[in-house]
């Protein structure tokens, strides 16, 4: 990547803020590549590291008018592909969680023996894994998921500051996705 002056990105900034889409064509060009890389380590997909920087660069010209004239924009791009990585992670666990939830509270259409089985070992094996969480974490999981706590009233319950409630819950949902998996995968290829 190129070195860039802080006054070259201050005049692509202010050709940007006034609307000037050649000013959004050399921040594009200039930090695209090194922003995809930043994505794609995380992602470890060309799709969705594409569909991140796409909303990086949508959500900059639309916040066009509204950038500060002093910006650091190298930071502030920095900071807007994490967020939108962070966003990224907070969308797909919101995604299995729905589909574990679906998968395990949605009545079976066409309850045969093999569907039985395959459901009463999945629940069987949530159980155990559940089991295996350290104290804390179970106890996080088990009120949020099995007794509908909300993540503050977790807090207050078990007396836990709520980041650490949120710590616990994302590492009990991210064991139990790993460890459920293929499991879940056997499921829906019986019920389909």
């Amino acid at each position: 990547m190129k070195q860039v002056t802080f006054a070259e990105e201050s005049q692509w900034v202010e050709s940007l803020r006034s609307g000037d889409a050649k000013g959004f064509e050399k921040i594009y060009n200039h930090y695209w590549a090194k922003l995809f890389s930043i994505a794609y380590n995380y992602t470890r997909s060309r799709e969705t590291a594409q569909e991140i920087l796409q909303e990086v660069f949508v959500s900059i010209w639309l916040k066009r008018t509204t950038l500060p004239e002093q910006l650091n924009l190298k930071g502030y791009l920095y900071q807007a592909i994490r967020h939108k990585i962070y966003d990224h992670y907070d969308k797909q666990v919101v995604r299995e969680q729905y589909a574990v939830n679906k998968a395990l509270h949605e009545p079976v259409m066409a309850n045969t023996t093999e569907q039985q089985v395959a459901f009463d070992e999945l629940n069987t094996l949530l159980d155990q894994q559940i089991e295996v969480l350290p104290e804390t974490t179970r106890k996080v999981f088990i009120l949020s998921r099995m007794h509908g706590f909300t993540i503050p009233e977790i807090s207050r319950e078990i007396q836990m500051p709520v980041k650490t409630v949120e710590y616990h819950l994302s590492k009990a949902l991210k064991f139990l996705r790993y460890s459920l998996a293929d499991l879940l995968i056997l499921i829906f290829i019986v019920q389909f």
